[in-house]
C-alpha cells in the first residue's frame, strides 16, 4: 500500500456533450499530482463508486431468491480492484489462468467462483480444478467431456452449469445469445439429444443448473427483465426435459453503463419489483440459487483515464489534430476488434482551459497507425501542449481489452483511491519471455 493523501472534493459530472469542464480545481490538482509520480497516461479508480455500484445493483435483486453476485473479471482484472468487489461481497466469475491467479491475489474464495469460456484446454481446466473450482460453465459436449477428465484426474467431483444459446436474440447492444454463435449449447441440440449429451458426465461432473448470458448493454429494465423471464422457463423446459437438478440459475448480466461518456445508465429500480414477481412466479427456479454477473456496471463509473496533450498539429484544409500519450493501445473498448469507442468519447478539461474559444479536433494517441483514434470531430476549448485531460466512465475494458502490445509502449499506471488517498498503484506487463 502507498499512503499518498490527495484529497480533494469529488462530484460526479453532469451528462453532457463533447468536452465537460472537470468538477473541480481539485480534481485536476489531484491528476497533476498523480502525473508526478507516476507519469501518463494513468487510470485513477475511486473504491468509493466501486462500493456505491456493487450497493445500487445489490439492492435491486430478489432477496427471496438468495442471489449472488459474480464479478466479471475479464473488465478489469486489477487485483486491487477485484478487491473491492470482494470487500463488496461479490464473487468471481473467472474465464482464465491469469484471472485465476488475480482472484487468489484479491483474497476470492475459489470454491464459490464461477469458471466459463469457450474452448477451454484439458490444462486449463486441470489448473481450473486443482485450484479449487468446483462450479463451471459448460460451452459444448466436448467441453463437458474435458471438464469430466480434468475432473476425475482430481479424483474431485464439480458442478456444471449448461451455457444456453436460446432460439431468440435480445434487444442488446452486443447480442451473445439467440444468434449464430461459439458460446453455448444450441437449445434446439439439447431437447432432442440432451440426455445423451449428459452421458458425458460421467460421475465427475453434475449437472446443476443453467447459464444464458443475452448479451451486453442492454438497454432497459424492461429489456432485462424479458431475457430473465425468458432464462427462466428455458431453464425450467431443460430441466424436466433433461431430468436434472435446477439448483442454480445463472441469469448471465447485461446491465449498462456508458463508455467512456460523462453521465450514468438508465434507472435500473424497476428491476427489483420485476425480479421479485418473476420469482414468486417461478415454478422449479423458484427453489434454485439466482446468480447474476457484471462487469461493466461494477467497475466502470470508477474509473478516469487521465492523459497529456503531446502535441497539437494542423493538417490539409486546416484539420486539426490532439495528439495525446494515450489511444486504442490503452483505451480498449476491444479496440482490436473495431469496437474503437472513436466520434464519441467525452472529454474532461480542467477549469483553466474551459473558458478559451473551441477547437474541433480529432483525438488521436502516439501509434503508427491511422487507427489511432479514439474520437472525431470533438469540439472542445482549445488546448496547449502539457495539457491534462480526462475520460470518464472507463473503470471497464481499459488496459487489458486494449492492443497493448503494438509499438511496445508501456502500459498506463493504474491507481485505486478513496477519498483521495492512494490505496495501491499497478502497471500491467508487457513485452515478450523467453522460452527456449
Amino acid at each position: 500500500m502507498i499512503a499518498s493523501d490527495l484529497k480533494t472534493s469529488d462530484t460526479e459530472p453532469e451528462t453532457g456533450g463533447a468536452f465537460r469542464a472537470a468538477d473541480s480545481d481539485g480534481s485536476f490538482d489531484r491528476f497533476e499530482r498523480i502525473a508526478a509520480e507516476f507519469g501518463t497516461p494513468f487510470y485513477l479508480y475511486d473504491a468509493a463508486k466501486i462500493e456505491r455500484q456493487i450497493e445500487t445493483l445489490s439492492s435491486l435483486l430478489p432477496v427471496s431468491a438468495s442471489p449472488r453476485l459474480l464479478y466479471s473479471f475479464k473488465s478489469n482484472p486489477l487485483p486491487s480492484v477485484a478487491a473491492e468487489m470482494k470487500s463488496g461481497g461479490c464473487e468471481a466469475d473467472l474465464t482464465s489462468a491469469g484471472e485465476i491467479a488475480a482472484a487468489v491475489e484479491a483474497g476470492f474464495d475459489l470454491s464459490t467462483a464461477l469458471y466459463g469460456g469457450p474452448g477451454k484446454s484439458l490444462e486449463e481446466l486441470l489448473f481450473a480444478v486443482g485450484s479449487g473450482i468446483r462450479h463451471f460453465s459448460v460451452e459444448s459436449e466436448h467441453d463437458l467431456a474435458t471438464l469430466r477428465s480434468a475432473a476425475a484426474e482430481h479424483e474431485a467431483t464439480v458442478k456444471g452449469l449448461l451455457r444456453i444459446n436460446p432460439l431468440e436474440a435480445p434487444r442488446a447492444k452486443l447480442s451473445m445469445s439467440g444468434v449464430a454463435s461459439q458460446f453455448g449449447f444450441e437449445e434446439e441440440e439439447l431437447r432432442s439429444r440432451g440426455r445423451e449429451i449428459l452421458e458425458r458426465a460421467g460421475d465427475a461432473v453434475s449437472i446443476v443448473g443453467v447459464h444464458v448470458y443475452w448479451g451486453t448493454q442492454i438497454g432497459d429494465p424492461g429489456a432485462l427483465l424479458d431475457c430473465f423471464s425468458r432464462t427462466v422457463k428455458i431453464a425450467e423446459k431443460l430441466s424436466v426435459e433433461l431430468g436434472f437438478a435446477l439448483d442454480i440459475v445463472n441469469f448471465g448480466g447485461g446491465f449498462p453503463w456508458p463508455y467512456s461518456h460523462v453521465g450514468e445508465g438508465p434507472d435500473l429500480s424497476p428491476l427489483r419489483e420485476g425480479l421479485e414477481r418473476l420469482h414468486a412466479e417461478s415454478g422449479l427456479a423458484g427453489d434454485a440459487e439466482w446468480w447474476f454477473e457484471s462487469g461493466r456496471y461494477l467497475a466502470a463509473p470508477s474509473g478516469t483515464l487521465v492523459a497529456r496533450v503531446m502535441d497539437v498539429k494542423v493538417s490539409k484544409d486546416e484539420k486539426r489534430y490532439l495528439v495525446l500519450d494515450t489511444g486504442i493501445h490503452h483505451l480498449g473498448g476491444m479496440a482490436g476488434l473495431g469496437r474503437i469507442p472513436r466520434f464519441s468519447i467525452d472529454l474532461e478539461v480542467s477549469p483553466g482551459r474551459r473558458s478559451n474559444p473551441t477547437s474541433v479536433y480529432d483525438v488521436v494517441g502516439q501509434l503508427c497507425t491511422p487507427l489511432d483514434c479514439i474520437g472525431r470531430r470533438i469540439e472542445i476549448p482549445t488546448l496547449e501542449i502539457g495539457d491534462l485531460v480526462a475520460i470518464p466512465n472507463t473503470g471497464a475494458y481499459g488496459p487489458t481489452a486494449s492492443v497493448s502490445g503494438f509499438l511496445s509502449r508501456p502500459s498506463p499506471a493504474e491507481v485505486l483511491h478513496r477519498d483521495g488517498e492512494i490505496l495501491a498503484v499497478h502497471r500491467l506487463n508487457t513485452g515478450h519471455s523467453c522460452l527456449q
